[in-house]
């Protein structure tokens, strides 16, 4: 076998190849589109505001937009379904049956700490309504942040609690640069901006100030203060970054390959067929002709034709099959993928996302469901609502009431008994044989 070398001239390669030297088209028009990449890996930065010393948690889509919570948001509401799933999962599992005394109904402390529960705040919200906030917060951004205002007349117990977004609080950095730990923060609905239609917002640099929680300040610090929960990882004292951070790329990815899927329907697949026709005639005589062919030649396939002018006005007519690769396999291997990368990122299995894996439905195998709920509980949920209820035990004790507790029930699946179909009587089978 002859072996041909690129000598970097395309024609004559082409030409030893075929035998046949081939025709160079010099006036045909055409458009590459611009390679983008449909992702970027997230790498949340911290940036402090020289003025005021606001730290910004910013996001991969603008330096120094402060944006990564809203894009926590943007994600959870726009993006993956099985990542949202799961953040579902987690919030339900946190929420359990609600808090609870841990002391006996009998003892002292019990019926003060239920009054207090379901006491409301200024807005109508009780600490059970509270704590189901704060499970969807700690659930997608594992932080929470409550706002404590004091009680002069109780001598510094805290008489009211209220919520506020994960979103919407930004810390200071504190004035000993060699201390991480913020000493006050701000709120503000405007921080940030995110890059989805209507999302952008005028930027704030300050908010209304507050202090950290500390109650042997209270008093000095205006009666209110902020209590903050939120996991530590090395490196990120000030705000707390998610531990599924690694697999936000696939997050993004999975809403890139939805918007793949519906532009390939509501744009048009790809052509099937090319008509290479003589002459270069004007765009309105183009227009009227590509025209009176859909009117003629109808059906989807009328929609997925391309047609090509040459200037070569005696040329015959061409048409030309337009072979295209189905990447239908290469889409739902993909779809796998990210599946399989976001419940791992997560530390749970596909199944409790409410995917089936291996072509096998959900029903057929309740107890597979039932261990991986269970070992998702114990691995992930009962340890960061351990970390949600020492935050919320400062608030009791400090009040003297008793420590909170959550209980989750384990998940317990029952197969539905198959149920035989009824006898028919005697009298009826005589009717119908009559």
């Amino acid at each position: 076998m002859t072996k041909f070398k690129d000598s970097g001239n395309l024609a004559k390669t082409i030409q030893d190849l075929s035998g046949t030297k081939p025709e160079i088209i010099k006036d045909f028009n055409y458009l590459m589109p611009t390679l983008q990449k449909l992702y970027n890996l997230i790498q949340p930065s911290f940036t402090t505001v020289q003025t005021n010393n606001v730290v910004f948690f910013n996001s991969n889509e603008q330096a120094d937009d402060n944006a990564y919570p809203i894009q926590l948001v943007d994600l959870y509401h726009n993006a993956s379904p099985t990542f949202s799933n799961l953040i579902d999962l987690r919030r339900n599992m946190l929420i359990g049956n609600g808090l609870q005394p841990m002391v006996a109904s009998g003892d002292t402390l019990y019926q003060p700490t239920v009054d207090w529960l379901n006491k409301e705040n200024q807005f109508g919200q009780t600490m059970q309504d509270i704590w189901q906030m704060i499970c969807f917060d700690y659930s997608l951004g594992e932080t929470y942040y409550l706002e404590c205002l004091f009680s002069p007349k109780g001598k510094g117990i805290v008489a009211e609690v209220i919520h506020h977004d994960f979103t919407t609080v930004r810390a200071v950095a504190n004035p000993n640069p060699s201390l991480p730990y913020p000493l006050q923060y701000q709120l503000s609905r405007n921080w940030g901006t995110t890059n989805k239609t209507g999302k952008y917002v005028k930027t704030a640099t300050s908010g209304i100030p507050i202090a950290s929680w500390n109650p042997v300040r209270w008093a000095e610090d205006g009666g209110r203060q902020l209590l903050v929960c939120k996991r530590y990882s090395a490196g990120n004292e000030v705000y707390s970054i998610p531990s599924y951070n690694s697999i936000l790329a696939y997050v993004q990815l999975d809403a890139e390959l939805a918007n793949y899927n519906l532009n390939s329907v509501t744009k048009g697949f790809t052509p099937t067929s090319i008509v290479v026709l003589a002459g270069n005639p004007s765009k309105k005589e183009k227009d009227e002709f590509v025209n009176k062919f859909k009117s003629r030649y109808v059906g989807s396939n009328g929609e997925r034709t391309l047609f090509i002018w040459t200037n070569s006005p005696d040329e015959k007519p061409q048409i030309l099959p337009f072979n295209t690769v189905d990447n239908t396999p290469m889409v739902e291997l993909l779809d796998k993928i990210l599946t399989a990368k976001i419940a791992s990122g997560m530390g749970a299995n596909a199944e409790l996302a409410g995917v089936q894996t291996n072509g096998n439905s959900l029903q057929s195998d309740l107890n597979k469901l039932a261990v991986a709920y269970n070992y998702y509980y114990t691995t992930h949920i009962q340890v960061f609502q351990k970390e949600m209820l020492q935050a919320l035990n400062k608030i009791m004790r400090l009040n003297g009431l008793s420590d909170l507790t959550v209980v989750t029930p384990p998940l317990k699946l029952e197969t539905p008994e198959t149920q035989s179909a009824p006898v028919p009587q005697a009298n009826n089978t005589k009717n119908l044989m009559q």
